[in-house]
């Protein structure tokens, strides 16, 4: 969920799983008979303590690790300036607002240098991102416009 309060974008170091030590955006699995959006604000909620309101599609990401196939995996991202609630830390992520222009890229997964920015500016994107075998650098990248189906 990329959740903005003017021009901050809230993040959070991960603190347990996939990806603990990166700073990412809250977000988490789908449980069954969920849907994406449904997933999308119940991880937040329980990740940062906010409740998300008005919610959109902004883009749908394909991640491929060669080399560590269990991590590939599929992510639809949703965008909102509307929450209610405190910011509260959780066992899983210890989040912050961080100001858009000062995002830390070098503790986040490489492929959001490629659409992050894209899509906090208004693009609505999806990617396709294949890591190279250090599991750490995009190999290869191609993004384009979302289809509106």
């Amino acid at each position: 969920m990329l959740l903005r309060r003017g021009e901050d974008l809230l993040l959070g170091e991960k603190l347990t799983g996939f990806g603990a030590g990166r700073v990412v955006a809250p977000g988490g699995h789908v449980e069954p008979g969920e849907s994406p959006l449904a997933a999308a604000v119940r991880e937040t909620h329980e990740e940062t303590g906010l409740a998300v309101h008005d919610a959109t599609l902004c883009a749908r990401l394909e991640f491929t690790f060669p080399a560590r196939p269990a991590w590939d995996l599929r992510l639809e991202v949703f965008t909102s300036t509307t929450h209610t609630g405190a910011l509260t830390p959780s066992s899983e992520l210890a989040p912050w607002w961080c100001p858009v222009r000062d995002l830390p890229l070098d503790r986040m997964w490489d492929d959001d240098r490629y659409w992050l920015a894209r899509v906090l500016d208004g693009e609505r994107l999806q990617g396709r991102f294949v890591y190279a075998p250090d599991n750490e650098t995009v190999q290869h990248a191609d993004l384009q416009p979302l289809d509106p189906a």
